[in-house]
């Protein structure tokens, strides 16, 4: 999973996409994996001298995703492919700043190839290419001069390629 949580984090600030997944396979042949993830990270500066305010930054991040996928076995070698869907809420916090909330709708086609070495433990290689969307209506938009500038509507996307390698324990 280190691939992709430093990915993530340099092309979203949100932080790593790490998370605790809860995967389980259908009796139609289908792989469904929950996952649910969870970032915070938080920045204070405290200045010595009286002239400067103190600073402090914080980021919180929380996900929920669920892949579907479509599994074949040939021998001990699993192949599927699939997407997982989901949505992310980010909460920024800085000193001198209002807060800032986002969420972003993702979307991420995947394909993935496990080998079993028993049972209950195999490992493997995935690629995904997610896709984020996010759009923010702003009410206020004051320039320098305090004029009233009437509102926007602001609309981020943002794509990625994300490998992993990955090692799983099934009981």
């Amino acid at each position: 999973m280190f691939p992709s949580a430093y990915l993530t984090e340099m092309a979203n600030s949100s932080g790593p996409s790490m998370g605790v997944y809860f995967p389980f396979e259908t009796a139609s042949g289908l792989f469904l994996e929950p996952l649910i993830t969870y970032f915070s990270s938080s920045n204070e500066k405290d200045y010595d001298d009286y002239a400067i305010n103190d600073y402090e930054n914080s980021n919180v991040s929380w996900g929920i995703s669920l892949g579907i996928f479509k599994s074949t076995y040939l021998n001990k070698i699993r192949t599927y492919v699939g997407v997982r869907f989901g949505k992310a809420w980010i909460t920024t916090e800085q000193t001198g700043y209002d807060d800032e909330e986002q969420d972003a709708l993702i979307i991420s086609p995947t394909f993935g190839v496990e080998y079993f070495i028993n049972e209950n433990f195999s490992f493997g290689g995935e690629a995904m290419y997610s896709m984020l969307s996010s759009e923010d209506e702003v009410d206020e938009n004051w320039d320098n001069l305090g004029n009233y500038n009437g509102g926007y509507t602001e609309t981020t996307k943002s794509s990625m390629i994300i490998p992993k390698f990955m090692v799983r324990f099934y009981y």
